[in-house]
């Protein structure tokens, strides 16, 4: 199951910003071995900066029970060396990633529910 999980590429001795929102519920993006957690809530954006020191494989996931498909929400995070990364890069299309990941599609296009 690991091997299929979406995974985040990051250059090794350069600096990330993290710009870290959420469009439904609290959640949290960890990367243990980063030692760093940030809470992502509806409406407000935060920010993780981090620099990876060494190459590798590392785990991540929501730290903040968010709901039904909480236990879902993993991903690694590969740290490759520079090259390696742009070469990465060169592979994915641009824009934001596709539908694939999204767990409520129709969340934005809800009508707004009124009680009588």
């Amino acid at each position: 199951m690991v091997d299929t999980l979406p995974t985040l590429y990051l250059p090794v001795d350069q600096s990330v910003e993290f710009e870290l929102t959420s469009r439904d519920v609290i959640h949290s993006f960890w990367v243990p071995a980063f030692l760093q957690k940030r809470d992502m809530v509806p409406g407000r954006t935060n920010y993780m900066y981090l620099t990876p020191q060494e190459t590798g494989t590392f785990h991540g996931k929501c730290a903040e029970l968010c709901g039904e498909y909480h236990s879902n929400m993993l991903f690694n995070v590969e740290v490759v060396e520079e090259d390696e990364f742009v070469e990465h890069l060169e592979t994915l299309e641009e824009g934001h990633l596709d539908d694939t990941y999204d767990r409520n599609p129709n969340l934005h296009d809800q009508a707004t529910i009124t009680g009588g």
